[in-house]
């Protein structure tokens, strides 16, 4: 089914936010700075979070699916999203060295020292843990917010259109 496997790419592609992965600038740093960042990823919960990021977006893709190809039946759905799952979540050791490599590319030595240490203290462990509630109200909010300014977008093409002639 070469449509599960676009979806599931491009799944992957958008839950991690990373287009080309290249591991060569983890194996170059310094073993302190790459313990550093692997402490880091831990501490942010960074590569954790991916586990819920598939859990999440799976079952979107696999409904979107579901829909366009409404002859398979459920069942095989339901086993369809079980074996995107698990091949994503197994997958996602391959990330860790890459990921390194990009904080590696982006923050020096010291900055990444003091984002450790920030995680690490009672403020950076509480913005750890309330980052899912916080995304969430952001995203009811956002999604809320668009809907309006979308309205009232469409009003005022409608009524540009209507000044031009046109009925949309």
């Amino acid at each position: 089914m070469p449509t599960i496997v676009g979806y599931c790419s491009g799944l992957i592609a958008a839950a991690l936010w990373i287009s080309v992965l290249q591991t060569s600038g983890a194996l170059a740093m310094d073993a302190e700075k790459h313990a550093n960042i692997g402490a880091l990823l831990k501490d942010t919960g960074a590569l954790a979070n991916m586990n819920r990021v598939i859990d999440l977006l799976v079952p979107q893709v696999i409904g979107s699916l579901r829909k366009t190809n409404e002859k398979i039946p459920n069942a095989a759905w339901d086993e369809f999203a079980v074996i995107c799952v698990e091949e994503m979540k197994r997958a996602l050791p391959q990330l860790e060295e890459p990921i390194i490599a990009i904080y590696d590319a982006n923050f020096s030595d010291d900055e990444i020292k003091q984002l450790v240490a920030f995680y690490q203290s009672p403020v950076g462990r509480k913005i750890v843990i309330q980052q899912p509630q916080l995304t969430q109200q952001s995203l009811t909010l956002g999604q809320s917010w668009g809907e309006q300014a979308a309205a009232r977008a469409v009003e005022r093409i409608r009524a540009a259109a209507r000044q031009k002639g046109y009925e949309l």
